[in-house]
């Protein structure tokens, strides 16, 4: 308790900010008023607890900020409530408790307390403050209607009335990009989680280990291409490499899986389900959990799936209806043009200027579709999912990927398949093969890197903002009338850190990264049969992007809201899936080729007998490579039994 002490007697006014909450120019003085007093109200009475600061509006930064932190002593106490696990002195994973905090290491910022844990306990505090069940109407916007004690925050940010985001720790992220820079192709997994969190720490692991299997499997790429090139058999060499890449394959999904388990104990993330808390967002009726005694908000689990099946699912199959008849009528459209376009004499395509672009126009109008198409299921996916009102983040992460990733299946790769087994184009495949990968390799580069790099150059933002004030666009300084606020002085650190961090890009999500590498997944190894080098360009995009997406994160980027998540969540299940029907198209690919060349005529019966046979060899070796590695290593189970064993004595002796 000596250490507590200490703590509680530090000097506040010299505590660095954690969180940020940015009022809008539509949020009204008497909202701001409430979000600031909530979240300082002693927390025995219901309050955040927490220690807020104004910061004053200026003419580069028009909107009042207010800066959000907390006393060491409350944080233990807020770790101690959400039961965050550390190691302790002698190398077992457990909770942190405020009795017991001199038998953990101080390793980190506040005794054995990460940044990314700090942010976790600030950011459970202020989704702790909620209204009153009597208020209807949310402060200050009384046009706005608001559920019975719902989040005070979150309600003022569906209506994007503020902005609420972590604060990036500069000597923490100096570290750590330093550290990072050192292994760019090995990340710092324990930094990074330390500083971003779970959720970042496992999309870096997932991504290291997922470019190191590319590596592998470009080298049988470049294997199978030489063979075919210097007259090796080529259906025979492809039948081998297809079998390897298929051993390859099953050993990365079953490892990755140990591997995230590991990350899951010795991150102190494992648990159930059930027992974590619920999102912000989630909305209904207070009621006690029955677990726990705690008072938490409950929604019926039966009106949730009724909105699934009766608006969710139909909505996503109405949506991959219409992406199926655009993928049709490009095609359609496609044979129309070239019949217009055929020079009766030849009987050919016209080779003029004209025709070839005319030629192009289907496919064009149909690449443009797809991108509007995109974004609108993007919004509605999203909107949807918030609807159905999921109780945690890991189970609306889940709903949320299961959507994006049934459109992007039929919208994406429908197409190759059509080409590959309808038309049994193999030529037309490849080629489409190529062309995407490279494409999407261009396009992430310029979309990701390139564009935010030069728009946060200190000379962009200067050419902007001067531009700006000659159009007579800026915006001036928003004065607000609040009562009892601490001041920041304009010069001081803390400032210019948030500052900065306003001008960076959001990220409040992996999704799109995740969605990225799954795509590229799905390109390189669902036709892996007819085009071994994918893997190659595959592996040239990631090692470009492992430095890209460093940079990115680090220097252009919001630091994420940190998440304690177990794995990779449905992600894991979307490639492992793509793993298994990747059997069955590539042996259905080796099967056509086997019947054009060693199979010349056999009937069909035969022939169906040939795909069948190969595709039932290679399930069977992929199902026996998912019994063989098993899901816990021997270093968790290790560290399992010896924690309980040491738990077990403790309590006898006591």
């Amino acid at each position: 308790m000596n250490v507590l002490k200490h703590w509680a007697m530090c000097d506040q006014d010299s505590s660095p900010t954690y969180y940020a909450v940015q009022l809008h120019w539509k949020c009204q003085d008497e909202a701001a008023q409430i979000i600031h007093d909530k979240l300082g109200l002693d927390w025995a009475k219901g309050g955040g607890g927490l220690i807020v600061r104004r910061q004053q509006p200026t003419a580069a930064f028009p909107e009042t900020v207010f800066h959000v932190t907390c006393t060491n002593s409350h944080l233990l106490m807020l770790a101690e409530l959400m039961e965050v696990k550390k190691e302790d002195l002698e190398g077992h994973i457990r909770p942190v408790t405020c009795d017991e905090v001199n038998q953990f290491p101080e390793s980190g910022r506040v005794g054995p307390l990460d940044i990314s844990d700090i942010h976790r306990c600030v950011q459970y505090a202020m989704e702790r403050i909620h209204f009153d069940t009597s208020i209807l109407s949310l402060p200050g916007h009384p046009s706005k209607s608001v559920m019975k004690g719902a989040p005070i925050l979150s309600s003022y940010q569906e209506r994007r009335l503020i902005s609420v985001f972590p604060v990036h720790d500069s000597e923490d992220l100096v570290k750590l990009y330093k550290s990072w820079s050192h292994s760019p192709f090995s990340p710092p997994l324990d930094q990074i989680r330390s500083y971003f969190g779970e959720s970042v720490a496992l999309y870096w692991s997932f991504t290291e280990s997922y470019t190191k299997f590319l590596f592998l499997i470009a080298v049988l790429g470049v294997a199978e291409y030489l063979c075919e090139m210097f007259g090796v058999n080529y259906v025979y060499s492809n039948v081998l490499f297809s079998f390897f890449n298929l051993i390859c394959l099953g050993f990365f999904c079953e490892l990755w899986k140990r591997k995230g388990n590991e990350h899951s104990f010795f991150w102190g993330t494992s648990g159930k389900l059930r027992l974590k808390p619920p999102r912000p967002e989630y909305r209904g009726e207070l009621r006690n959990n029955p677990v726990t005694g705690k008072e938490e908000m409950y929604y019926s689990s039966s009106k949730r799936i009724k909105k699934i099946l009766f608006v969710s699912l139909p909505l996503t199959l109405l949506c991959l209806i219409l992406a199926f008849a655009l993928m049709i009528g490009s095609f359609e459209a496609d044979r129309i043009m070239a019949l217009l376009l055929l020079d009766p004499e030849t009987e050919e395509v016209s080779t003029d200027l004209l025709s070839k672009i005319l030629i192009n126009v289907p496919s064009i109008a149909y690449s443009l579709s797809i991108i509007i198409f995109n974004k609108v299921y993007l919004k509605m996916a999203r909107g949807l999912t918030a609807w159905e009102n999921h109780r945690t983040q890991e189970q609306h992460d889940t709903h949320i990927t299961i959507k994006l990733i049934t459109f992007e299946f039929v919208n994406t790769f429908l197409a190759l398949f059509y080409m590959g087994f309808w038309m049994q184009d193999i030529a037309g495949l490849r080629s489409q093969l190529f062309t995407t990968l490279i494409v999407q390799q261009v396009v992430n580069q310029v979309q990701e890197v390139l564009i935010p790099l030069v728009l946060h150059k200190p000379a962009s933002i200067k050419f902007l903002y001067k531009m700006s004030k000659k159009l007579g666009v800026n915006e001036e300084p928003q004065k607000r009338k609040l009562t009892g606020t601490t001041e920041m002085a304009k010069d001081d650190d803390r400032v210019r850190s948030v500052n900065h961090d306003v001008l960076a890009d959001p990220l409040d999500t992996l999704h799109d990264d995740f969605m990225e590498l799954w795509l590229q997944f799905g390109h390189v190894f669902l036709f892996s049969a007819v085009y071994p080098l994918a893997a190659c360009i595959a592996l040239v995009n990631n090692l470009t992007e492992l430095f890209a997406d460093r940079y990115k994160l680090c220097q252009l980027s919001r630091k994420p809201r940190p998440l304690a998540v177990r794995d990779i969540g449905a992600w894991y299940m979307a490639f492992r899936l793509t793993a298994i029907i990747s059997i069955v198209s590539n042996c259905a690919l080796i099967a056509l080729d086997l019947r054009d060349t060693a199979g010349e005529g056999w009937s069909s019966a035969e022939w169906f007998g040939m795909f069948v046979m190969i595709e039932h060899i290679f399930l069977v070796v992929f199902i026996g490579i998912n019994k063989l590695v098993s899901d816990t290593s021997s270093q968790v189970k290790l560290a399992m039994d010896k924690t309980d064993f040491h738990f077990k004595q403790k309590h006898i002796k006591a």
